[in-house]
């Protein structure tokens, strides 16, 4: 489900094992897969255990977990994991929306799962996740004059889905063009995990209604426009 959001707190949630029961199982299921696709390699990501919602706002109880917990989550559905992504459209100045298309061919948001690159003092910064992703992702820095970003809409899982991770989405608005932002993506170096920039306007709103993999922005898209 996506919905708009106000104010997003931040709590730290103190567990000191929260898959415990599963911790054999999930360390023979790392050792199996990393040797079966030795490129692949795990790293902390942030999981929501809890989530409150007030009126508007919410309040996020966060922990850290090993990226392969969230990967054992998703191919096996034993555990529950709530990973953390920031993710961000873009508006052009000349009216097109923009979002990434990836190497599968797949339409989607341009964003990535929190890590602990994103903490500062101690403390998890989503902005800092957005304005990484989308260097890293379409070489684009938002920091700079000519970008203006705001938090607008949280995806919340069913309570039943086992692995779902939370959302937290941004609007992007920039002076630049398609044609100029589109430039900066082919021109700049970033990590090569999206192909190209999807570009569309307020008439192509149905332009999702397919996407059976990514079903939330077609719904992100409904409450936009």
């Amino acid at each position: 489900m996506i919905t708009e959001t106000g104010q997003i707190n931040f709590t730290e949630a103190k567990l000191e094992d929260p898959f415990k029961s599963q911790r054999r199982d999930i360390e023979d299921f790392w050792k199996t897969y990393h040797r079966n696709n030795p490129d692949s390699y795990s790293e902390k990501v942030l999981n929501v255990f809890d989530l409150v919602k007030e009126e508007n706002n919410y309040t996020l109880s966060i922990g850290w977990i090993n990226f392969y917990e969230s990967l054992y989550s998703k191919l096996t559905e034993r555990i529950k994991t709530r990973t953390l992504f920031c993710a961000r459209f873009m508006m052009t100045s000349d009216g097109y929306y923009c979002l990434a298309v990836d190497n599968n061919d797949h339409i989607n948001l341009i964003g990535g799962v929190s890590s602990l690159k994103d903490v500062r003092d101690g403390r998890f910064i989503p902005d800092h996740c957005l304005i990484r992703e989308c260097e890293e992702e379409i070489g684009v820095d938002i920091y700079q004059d000519g970008f203006d970003y705001s938090l607008k809409y949280i995806k919340i899982p069913k309570e039943d889905e086992i692995y779902s991770p939370i959302g937290l989405i941004y609007e992007i608005k920039t002076d630049q063009t398609k044609n100029e932002l589109e430039t900066v993506f082919l021109n700049t170096p970033h990590d090569n995990e999206i192909k190209s920039l999807k570009f569309f306007d307020s008439n192509e709103k149905d332009l999702f209604s397919k996407n059976k993999r990514r079903p939330y922005i077609n719904e992100l898209f409904e409450l936009i426009f």
